[in-house]
């Protein structure tokens, strides 16, 4: 897509302009430290006090400098960031690669569709989604991904996903500052905890004499310049000791505030500053316009009052400078007021932080969804029926590229459950996992590789791909038949969408027969949908005794030329052609 080219461009030309400058300000930086030294020297041995002067306002550029030169550091950071976002949607648009997270943390064989629709891991569904940057971005697509929403909640992410699809730059830029913000699981789990913990709040005595102490210490120190009193000598030691006193008892508090971890204010300033660039966009639909009520619950404004806690941490963590711990805390009691204020913060406002990450978690899911949409602009939104109705009208696997991809129209409106045929290799199982991936995208509200499609919503199970466990000593037919189990004690409860390739290979012909018809008739008998793919013919005559719930669908194969020839179109009717034994013969196998 040329919006992302555009952009790349663009960015590298910024880039290399900040980059020139950060290099002029580092280097005016060094020119103006070594002009402090000189400055300073000439103050020395001149003994001269306008030097000083001089040397005093040197000091002041050279910190001006000092900031300059980190704004232009985290503005290099921030636009790489934005280079790197648009040059992996160039190679994911223009060269099919998958350069993003996998998610293979969330791989697991017993949920109902997740391991069989290879929905994380290596080319997995959550890989060609994920344009999440923090851990907290990362789950939530996770859970998105693997739940079931209302019919209500589709239809506000839809409008959602629609709308935040049009802000191109707008989700660049909320991807960026997650990006270069390390938003971790580490910092993620730690300020939960902490948003959870109990608050300790300082005693009226303690506070009282947070104020008290340094004024009497101030009073003592002008006592002692004016009369020159040793009185009042002792008593400015003795009260300077006190306000030391006074804070050490606190330091274990403030310890555990601060949990041992560095930094912890660039964490939550990070986070304020994503949702300040939330906060500040403009937002139509309800889904958004309800995270912004959220983030302003209370008359609390979240960015804001972040910012207020990133710097209360700051002030705390500086409680590990000596310098700053014996001068500030012996004359004011420094660290005793800052912790006041922050204990006071975190009691009327601690519930602010775990709402913020919630909502920049829910934000980068959706944001992912709109960049999928954005990127597949053909692709449709399913209208969300009520009654019954289920159809798809050119129906793809977005996984497959657009170029070897084949469409196919399907509708379980009338028949509910499809019996699918096919020879080998002819496609029944790309077919069930086409059908499984676009119920997945359409139940979270996204949209689906169709060009029109009506979804009726239900809870999604999936039998396609199990695996024989040595660490249980379960075989593969055991692990088979309890899937199995479970689908049917489910399908009892509720409606269902169910998909089912080649069940009970694990067992001979005549079992695995009577064993598929069985369970067919189990399934039908309940309000269920969905496909079953097999290769025994003698189960497509379940059809005849079902015919105004079951309908057979297959998948042909031609032989032309002395080879195989499929098209991967879906047929009516029962398969007529088999190929297994072709093919052993053109590869040598058999005679």
């Amino acid at each position: 897509m040329e919006i992302y080219t555009k952009r790349y461009h663009l960015f590298q030309i910024q880039y290399s302009a900040i980059r020139k400058k950060y290099k002029l300000v580092g280097i005016a930086r060094l020119v103006v430290f070594f002009a402090i030294i000189y400055c300073f020297y000439l103050a020395l041995s001149n003994a001269n006090a306008n030097y000083l002067y001089v040397t005093l306002a040197v000091i002041v550029l050279f910190l001006s400098l000092l900031k300059l030169h980190a704004n232009y550091s985290w503005r290099m950071r921030y636009i790489q960031a934005l280079l790197d976002i648009n040059k992996k949607e160039m190679a994911f648009v223009e060269n099919d690669e998958r350069p993003f997270d996998s998610g293979d943390e969330f791989k697991t064989t017993d949920h109902p569709y997740a391991f069989d629709l290879d929905i994380f891991g290596s080319k997995s569904l959550f890989q060609f989604l994920n344009r999440t940057a923090s851990f907290i971005g990362k789950q939530k697509l996770a859970d998105l991904l693997k739940s079931k929403l209302s019919s209500d909640e589709i239809v506000m992410n839809q409008e959602a996903i629609k709308e935040l699809s049009q802000k191109v730059e707008w989700r660049q830029e909320i991807n960026a500052y997650s990006q270069i913000s390390n938003l971790d699981e580490t910092a993620y789990k730690r300020l939960q905890k902490w948003s959870q913990s109990n608050v300790v709040g300082l005693s009226k005595v303690s506070v009282y004499l947070s104020y008290v102490v340094p004024c009497l210490l101030l009073l003592s120190i002008i006592g002692y310049y004016l009369i020159d009193s040793y009185v009042f000598g002792y008593a400015v030691s003795l009260l300077f000791s006190l306000n030391l006193i006074c804070t050490l008892s606190k330091a274990r508090y403030i310890q555990a505030e601060l949990g041992g971890a560095d930094k912890v204010h660039e964490t939550i300033n990070s986070y304020s500053s994503i949702i300040k660039r939330i906060e500040r966009e403009t937002f139509s639909t309800e889904k958004m316009k309800g995270y912004i009520s959220k983030l302003n619950a209370d008359s609390f404004q979240a960015s804001k009052e972040l910012k207020v806690l990133s710097r209360l941490f700051e002030q705390l963590e500086t409680v590990g400078n000596i310098f700053v711990l014996i001068v500030f805390n012996g004359f004011i009691q420094y660290h005793v007021h800052i912790f006041n204020r922050f204990s006071k913060w975190k009691k009327e406002k601690a519930h602010l932080v775990p709402t913020a990450i919630e909502v920049i978690g829910q934000v980068e899911a959706l944001n992912s969804l709109a960049n999928y949409s954005y990127n597949n602009r053909s692709y449709t939104f399913p209208t969300i029926s009520e009654n019954g109705e289920m159809s798809f009208k050119d129906l793809g696997h977005p996984l497959i590229n657009e170029s070897k991809r084949v469409c196919n129209d399907i509708d379980f409106s009338n028949q509910r459950f499809v019996i699918l045929t096919g020879s080998n290799m002819s496609g029944k199982s790309t077919f069930l996992r086409t059908v499984g991936v676009n119920l997945v995208l359409a139940a979270i509200g996204a949209p689906i590789c169709a060009s029109n499609a009506s979804v009726f919503p239900l809870p999604l199970f999936v039998s396609m791909r199990l695996t024989d466990s040595l660490e249980d000593s379960e075989s593969y037919f055991y692990a088979e038949v309890k899937r199995l189990k479970m689908i049917i004690e489910q399908v009892q409860k509720e409606p269902c969408f169910v998909l089912l390739d080649e069940i009970l290979r694990g067992t001979n012909s005549d079992d695995k027969q009577s064993g598929t018809i069985g369970v067919i008739h189990k399934l039908i008998r309940e309000q269920t949908y969905g496909v079953i793919a097999t290769h025994d013919l003698e189960v497509c005559n379940t059809t005849a005794e079902y015919p105004e719930v079951l309908i057979n669908k297959c998948f042909e194969v031609e032989i032309k030329q002395d080879d195989l020839h499929f098209d991967y179109k879906i047929r009516d009717g029962v398969c007529q052609n088999k190929n297994a034994t072709f093919i052993m013969k053109k590869m040598n196998i058999i005679d």
